[in-house]
């Protein structure tokens, strides 16, 4: 009996999800999307075409149709619980819980959660929930910071100073969108993504990643969801050490 999977979200990263799955003939590919991506629509047997957020219709659509397991790709499901409701009606996710994505989805949890066990890798921050307690901040630094939405932003929310804004337009930026911000130093070096399956005691590392998500030729441009990625046959990245690897899982492994 072929095992039927809903993909929740209708992303790259969702299509090569899909892909992935489609190689396995006993898998039959259910899709949930906010609009349509014609790549998962190709592979996927039925398609539902719904808010990624809207859990209670995404739980009907899974129930309906009897699934047997759920992949959530976007961070938004994440944070609406999804993974939980999926979960409460007998569907096995891939995806974290809504508490366990916090880690993700609330960067002032993350940072709180780091300095609270000492977790390696914390950078000096400051969480600011008023326009003008960051702009005290700001300009009393005068240097290099990382401006960071609490929030869910799609990737496109940080703002540089010194490559991005200037402190006048950081807290302009920061009063645009209502204060509730992490102001961290600047962190310099090349940047890599290490993912891990998780089961809430085991770790299983994927493959380093580097995503590239500034926009234009030469990085130019503002940062957006991701403008490609890139990896090795061996798993590794040119720039990342062994060292830094292993660094980089003893600070997920801390974090799990």
């Amino acid at each position: 009996m072929d095992m039927k999977v809903l993909v929740v979200g209708g992303g790259g990263r969702e299509h090569a999800i899909t892909r992935a799955l489609s190689c396995n003939s006993g898998v039959r590919i259910y899709s949930v999307m906010p609009r349509k991506n014609p790549g998962i629509a190709r592979l996927a047997g039925r398609v539902l075409l719904e808010r990624i957020t809207h859990v209670p219709e995404i739980v009907r659509f899974a129930t309906k149709n009897e699934l047997d397991a759920a992949v959530i790709g976007p961070e938004a499901p994440l944070e609406a619980g999804i993974v939980d409701h999926l979960e409460a009606a007998g569907i096995p996710c891939v995806g974290p819980g809504r508490a366990a994505a916090r880690i993700e989805t609330d960067k002032a949890f993350c940072r709180r959660l780091m300095e609270r066990h000492n977790i390696a890798g914390c950078p000096e921050y400051r969480i600011c929930h008023d326009p003008e307690e960051a702009r005290r901040f700001i300009e009393a630094r005068d240097g290099d910071l990382a401006i960071k939405p609490i929030g869910l932003t799609g990737g496109k929310g940080v703002r540089i100073m010194g490559e991005h804004v200037d402190a006048p337009g950081a807290i302009e930026y920061i009063r645009q969108i209502g204060g509730d911000v992490v102001l961290e130093e600047r962190l310099f070096g090349e940047e890599f993504t290490l993912q891990a399956f998780v089961d809430g005691e085991h770790l299983v590392p994927m493959p380093l990643v580097q995503d590239h998500k500034r926009a234009y030729e030469g990085d130019v441009g503002p940062n957006t969801g991701g403008m490609g990625s890139y990896s090795m046959a061996d798993h590794m990245l040119p720039f990342v050490s062994r060292s830094d690897y292993r660094e980089a899982l003893r600070i997920m492994e801390a974090t799990v």
